[in-house]
């Protein structure tokens, strides 16, 4: 029998694709480079948080997901748009301001904190299967890494925060990546979301339902 897929193709790709770029940028173009591939990552994330938005205008049910990989729950329209505001908030700071601890920080906050939480915890599978639904969000954490840990610690980026090195900037991450957790659970509770159920449970619910006449 074939065996269950571990990994989307999707966000294998993306993972892969996300990761190599942002490498070749940094070897080519140093830390303006990830800064390039930061804007570029976190821009299609970005679109694909508006597409869900827009989507929310006229949503009707959603079709049942047979897919064996652990799948999300229903978010609330509210979830994409802060989302969309924090994302805008960090590019818009990294770009107009240079602050590349805050910007940083935001990214953290969402990807590090928000994301980490949802997928964990929220997701359908097992905390092992889970967290193989990780991986875009795991590229994005280390291009943001990456681009803030390689600024220089005596520019604006650093300075904004009165950071006077890299650990000081580390410490800045991973604290906003708590902040993060913490207010995503807070959100989750306060909008009633729960966990999305088994995906072996709808699987087993689909093969039921097919054989009723």
């Amino acid at each position: 029998a074939m065996s269950a897929p571990t990994y989307s193709a999707c966000e294998v790709v993306f993972a892969v694709g996300s990761l190599s770029a942002s490498s070749v940028s940094w070897i080519v173009y140093g830390h303006h480079g990830l800064i390039a591939a930061t804007i570029v990552v976190v821009g299609l994330c970005l679109v694909g948080d508006l597409v869900e938005v827009l989507r929310w205008s006229g949503r009707s049910e959603l079709p049942m997901d047979t897919s064996s990989l652990p799948q999300g729950p229903v978010l609330p329209v509210q979830w994409y748009i802060a989302s969309l505001v924090i994302e805008t908030a960090a590019l818009l700071v990294q770009l107009i301001c240079g602050w590349t601890i805050l910007c940083g920080m935001l990214l953290v906050f969402l990807f590090g904190g928000c994301g980490v939480l949802l997928h964990l915890r929220y997701y359908s599978g097992r905390l092992q299967e889970n967290a193989r639904t990780m991986l875009p969000i795991l590229a994005v954490l280390a291009i943001v890494l990456a681009m803030v840990l390689t600024a220089p610690a005596h520019g604006r980026g650093y300075r904004s925060f009165n950071a006077k090195n890299h650990l000081s900037a580390l410490l800045w991450l991973i604290f906003a990546g708590f902040a993060g957790t913490a207010a995503a659970q807070a959100f989750f509770t306060i909008m009633h979301v729960v966990p999305k159920s088994s995906y072996n449970e709808r699987t087993s619910l689909v093969n039921t339902t097919r054989g009723v006449p």
